[in-house]
C-alpha cells in the first residue's frame, strides 16, 4: 500500500479508536532549522579548510631553491634548436653567448659557464645548449650506481644489506608517494652515506605535463624527504629519461622547468635494463648486461629497486656488477662526489613545517589509502565471514530445533483471527489477494479491507468479491481519506473481531496454509507473551528480469539467514507487514502503527521488544510479493525502507546497549548501525581507490572480489537449503554485489540527506504489474510456493 502525496489530512492530524496518532515523524523539521544550520556548519567547515589548505599547499610548494621568477625565459621553440654537449652525469640548459669569449649563461641565475674548445665546436650556431658536466674526477675509473623508482618495503632494504656490506655508496632517485609511505628507507639511505635524489612524485612522463603538474612533482617529493631524512635533495631525474634526448624539445623543456625551480638534471650512460629483463619470469640476473670497462671513463648506472615485477633480480645483478667493476679496478662514489656537483644537494637541512605538511599531505595521499584499501577489504571479509559465519550457524541450529517441533493438528487451533489490508491505488491486484485469502484453509473471522482514499477503482473491486457466490468470509470494506499505510492499519485494527490480526500487502498472495503456519505459534504460546510472527516472503515475479531475480536472491539469504539467525537469539528487528501476525493487546500496547516512521512494521517490532513481548519466525508461512521491475520504482521502494528504517532506529535507540534487550541491543542494531556508519564513511574513498585498482592492480581486486564471491556462494547456498528454494538462486551471486553496493552508497546517502533536511518524505507510490494474477488459482499458488529442493 502507498501513500498519496499531498492529498487528505496529514496522519498525526487523526486519532483511530484507541490508537491515538503520533506528534511529528521522526527527523522531520517543518521550520527547516535544521537544514540551514547544516548548510552554515558545511559552508564554514568547507571555506576554513580550503583557506588552510590554500596557505598550507602554497607554503609548502613553494621550491626551496629557486632564484628567479615564475616566467619561463626561453619558449619551447628556442629549446627545439639547442644541442647536446659535453660529458657528465649533470645537465643543465644553458644561453650561448657569443659577444666575447663564448661561453654559456645560465638564463635564470645569469652565472656564466666557460666552455671547452670542444663544447664550443658542439655548440656550432645553436642559440641554446643543454650542457653535460661533472665527469671529471680526481681518480680514475670511477662508477656511480643509480637507482629510480623506490623505495620498496622489500627489494630497497636487501639492496641497502648489499651496499652495506659491500661498501658501496650509490645514489637513490626516489618517487615522493614511495619515500612519504617509507621514510625510515630515507633515512637508512642517508645514515649508511648514500645519496637521496628526487625521481617525481608519481612517475609521469615530464615532458608531457603542464609546468604546474612538474612543479608538483619535484618541490612536494623534496619537501617530503627533507621532512623524511632532514637533508637536501636539489639533484632530480626525469622519469623515462633518455640520454639522447630523441624526444628533443619535450624533454629538455622539463630539464628547463626544473632548472628555475634550483633542480639539477642527472643522466646516465648505462642503462642496464633491468626492468626489461625482469619481465621474463625465467630470467636470472646474468641476463642482464654488465658496463664495458676497458676504457676506464666514468661510468652511471642506471638501475631499478621498485616499480615492477622481479626486482630482486637486481639486487643480485648489482653483487655481479660490484665483482666486476673491482675486478677492473674501478672504485664506487656517489654522483654528489663528483666535480661539479651542487654543494649544498644533500645538505643536512632543518625540516620546516611546510616540509612536515608535504610529507603528511603526500603520506595521507598516496601512503595510507593503500593501507586503508587493504584494511577495509579485510574487515569487509572478515564481517562478511564473522557475521555470515554467525547467522549461518545460528540458522542451521535453529532449523535443527524447529524440525523437532510438534504443532498441534488444525482442529486443536481455536485462535479467533482476523486479516486486515491497508490499501491505495490496488484496482490491478487488490482482487488476487483477496482470492487467496479466502482459499485459507484456517478459518478467519473476517477480512478487513481499508481504502486509504484511492482514487482508482479499488473500492468497487473489493465490493465484487464481497458479492462474490464464494465469499465464505465476511469482508468489511473501510473507506478514510487518504492518511497513510499506518493510520489504514490502525482503523482495520479497531474494527478487527480477532484476538490475532494477520497483516498483509495488497499485492501479497498466500498459500492455503500459510496463515495456518502464522497463527500455530500462538496456540502453543502458554505463556502469552507472543507478539508477533513473521512469515517468508518470496519474489512472485523474480523471473521477469534481472533486477526482480536479484531482489529474489535478496529476499532468500536476508530472511533465510540473517532474520533467521536473529529468531534463534529471540532479537527479530522486523516483522514484514507484508506476510505476519500480530496479537491484537501487543499491537494496543504499544499505541498502534506509528506514523512517526515510514517503517511501521519495524519500529511495531522493536516497540515489542522494549515492552516485553517476544517475536519469532515461521519458516513455512510462505507468501509471493510482486517485486519493482524497474529501477525508479526499486529506488521509490528502497529509499521508504532505508529511511523509514533508520527512523524506526532513531526512534528505538535506547535499545542499544542495554543489557535487558540481550543480542537485539548487543548485536542485531550495533550491527545494523555499523552497517551504515563504515559505509557512509567510506564509500567515496572506496570508490576511488576501486577505480585507481582498476588502473593499477586489477589482479588484486579481482582477488577481494573472488574472496567475496566464494563466501557469499557458501552462504546462499545454505540459505537455499535451509529455505528450500530452487538451486538457480546461486547463478544470481556474481552480480549481487555489482547492484547492491551502489544501490547501498545511494540508499544510504540520500536517506542521510532526508533525515538532515527534516522534510517529511512521502510514501511513494509503485505502479503494479498485475504480474502475479495468473496465480488466483489456490493449486497454483500452492505449486509456485511449493520446494523445489526435497526436505
Amino acid at each position: 500500500m502507498k501513500k498519496s502525496p499531498g492529498r487528505g489530512m496529514p496522519a498525526d492530524s487523526q486519532s483511530i479508536s484507541g490508537v491515538p496518532a503520533a506528534s511529528g515523524a521522526v527527523f522531520t523539521d517543518p521550520s527547516g532549522r535544521r537544514w540551514r544550520h547544516v548548510r552554515w556548519v558545511a559552508t564554514v567547515v568547507a571555506v576554513v579548510a580550503i583557506t588552510t589548505l590554500g596557505v598550507f599547499a602554497g607554503n609548502a610548494l613553494q621550491p626551496p631553491h629557486a632564484t628567479a621568477g615564475s616566467a619561463l625565459p626561453l619558449t619551447v621553440e628556442q629549446l627545439g634548436g639547442a644541442r647536446l654537449i659535453g660529458e657528465g652525469p649533470f645537465e643543465r640548459i644553458l644561453r650561448v653567448d657569443r659577444s666575447g669569449e663564448p661561453a654559456g649563461v645560465d638564463p635564470f641565475t645569469g652565472e656564466r659557464v666557460t666552455l671547452t674548445d670542444t663544447e664550443v665546436m658542439e655548440a656550432g650556431d645553436a642559440h641554446h645548449v643543454l650542457q653535460r658536466y661533472g665527469s671529471e674526477q680526481g681518480a680514475p675509473r670511477t662508477i656511480a650506481l643509480t637507482f629510480d623508482d623506490g623505495p620498496d618495503a622489500l627489494v630497497t632494504p636487501r639492496l641497502l644489506d648489499l651496499l652495506s656490506r659491500e661498501q658501496v655508496p650509490a645514489t637513490f632517485f626516489v618517487l615522493g608517494n614511495h619515500a612519504a609511505a617509507h621514510p625510515d628507507i630515507i633515512q637508512r639511505m642517508l645514515r649508511e652515506g648514500h645519496a637521496v635524489g628526487v625521481h617525481s612524485l608519481t612517475h609521469p612522463n615530464l615532458g608531457d605535463v603542464p609546468e604546474w603538474r612538474e612543479h608538483l612533482e619535484l618541490v612536494d617529493t623534496e619537501r617530503t624527504l627533507r621532512a623524511a631524512g632532514g637533508h637536501n635533495a636539489s639533484v632530480w631525474r626525469a622519469p623515462y629519461a633518455d640520454p639522447a634526448y630523441q624526444d628533443g624539445e619535450a624533454d629538455m623543456v622539463a630539464v628547463l622547468r626544473a632548472q628555475r625551480l634550483g633542480y639539477t638534471h642527472v643522466g646516465y650512460n648505462f642503462d642496464t635494463l633491468d626492468w626489461l629483463h625482469a619481465q621474463d619470469p625465467n630470467g636470472t640476473a646474468t641476463d642482464i648486461p654488465l658496463p664495458d670497462l676497458s676504457s676506464g671513463a666514468h661510468v652511471t648506472v642506471l638501475a631499478h629497486d621498485a616499480g615492477g615485477p622481479n626486482r630482486e633480480r637486481t639486487v643480485e645483478y648489482v653483487h655481479l656488477l660490484i665483482e666486476h667493476a673491482r675486478a677492473n679496478g674501478y672504485t664506487f662514489h656517489t654522483l654528489l662526489q663528483l666535480t661539479g656537483a651542487p654543494p649544498a644537494a644533500n645538505a643536512p637541512v632543518q625540516a620546516t613545517a611546510w616540509d612536515g605538511f608535504a610529507l603528511a599531505i603526500t603520506q595521507v595521499l598516496f601512503g595510507w589509502p593503500e593501507y586503508l584499501m587493504r584494511a577495509l577489504f579485510a574487515l569487509a571479509i572478515l564481517l562478511l565471514v564473522v557475521a555470515g559465519g554467525i547467522n549461518t550457524v545460528l540458522a542451521l541450529v535453529r532449523h535443527r530445533r524447529r524440525r523437532r517441533q510438534v504443532w498441534p493438528g488444525s482442529d486443536e487451533m481455536r485462535v479467533p483471527t482476523s486479516v486486515v489490508l491497508a490499501a491505495y491505488n490496488e484496482e490491478a491486484v487488490i482482487a488476487r489477494t483477496l482470492e487467496t485469502i479466502l482459499a485459507s484453509v484456517y478459518p478467519l473471522r473476517e477480512i478487513i479491507v481499508v481504502d486509504d482514499g484511492s482514487t482508482d477503482a479499488t473500492a468497487s473491486v473489493v465490493r465484487q468479491v464481497q458479492q462474490s457466490s464464494h465469499a465464505s468470509v465476511p469482508i468489511v470494506l473501510v473507506q478514510q481519506e487518504n492518511a497513510g499505510k499506518a493510520m489504514a492499519l490502525n482503523r482495520g485494527l479497531s474494527r478487527a473481531s480477532g484476538d490475532v490480526i494477520v497483516t498483509l500487502d495488497a499485492d501479497t498472495i498466500i498459500a492455503p496454509d500459510t496463515i495456518t503456519h502464522l497463527i500455530r505459534h500462538f496456540a502453543i504460546d502458554a505463556s502469552g507473551r507472543l507478539g508477533a510472527v513473521a512469515g517468508v516472503v518470496r519474489v512472485g515475479n523474480r523471473d521477469r528480469n534481472l533486477l526482480t531475480r536479484w531482489q529474489a536472491l535478496e529476499y532468500l539469504t536476508q530472511i533465510g539467514l540473517d532474520r533467521s539467525a536473529q529468531d534463534a537469539l529471540g532479537a527479530i528487528s522486523i516483522i514484514p507487514g507484508a506476510c505476519a501476525a500480530w496479537r491484537k493487546s501487543a499491537i494496543l500496547g504499544a499505541g498502534g502503527y506509528s506514523t512517526m516512521t515510514l517503517a511501521e512494521d519495524c519500529d511495531l517490532a522493536l516497540t515489542l521488544h522494549q515492552q516485553g513481548w517476544r517475536v519469532t519466525q515461521d519458516d513455512e508461512a510462505v507468501a509471493l510479493t510482486e517485486a519493482p521491475e524497474n529501477v525508479d520504482d526499486l529506488l521509490k521502494q528502497r529509499v521508504r525502507w532505508t529511511y523509514g528504517t533508520l527512523q524506526a532506529m532513531y526512534k528505538n535507540r535506547r535499545i542499544l546497549f542495554r543489557a535487558r534487550y540481550g543480542a537485539l541491543g548487543w548485536w542485531v542494531l550495533p550491527s545494523y548501525l555499523l552497517s551504515i556508519l563504515v559505509p557512509l564513511v567510506f564509500l567515496p574513498f572506496i570508490a576511488v581507490m576501486t577505480v585507481i585498482a582498476l588502473q593499477n592492480e586489477p589482479a588484486l581486486l579481482l582477488e577481494y572480489f573472488a574472496l567475496f564471491l566464494l563466501v557469499h556462494v557458501g552462504f546462499a547456498a545454505v540459505a537455499v537449503r535451509l529455505m528450500r528454494e530452487d538451486w538457480t538462486h546461486l547463478l544470481m551471486v556474481p552480480v549481487y554485489r555489482l547492484v547492491y553496493e551502489p544501490l547501498r552508497a545511494y540508499l544510504l546517502y540520500k536517506s542521510v540527506h532526508l533525515a538532515l533536511k527534516g522534510g517529511r518524505e512521502g510514501w511513494n507510490k509503485i505502479d503494479r504489474t498485475g504480474a502475479l494474477n495468473a496465480l488466483v488459482d489456490p493449486v497454483i499458488v500452492r505449486h509456485e510456493l511449493a520446494t523445489t529442493t526435497p526436505r
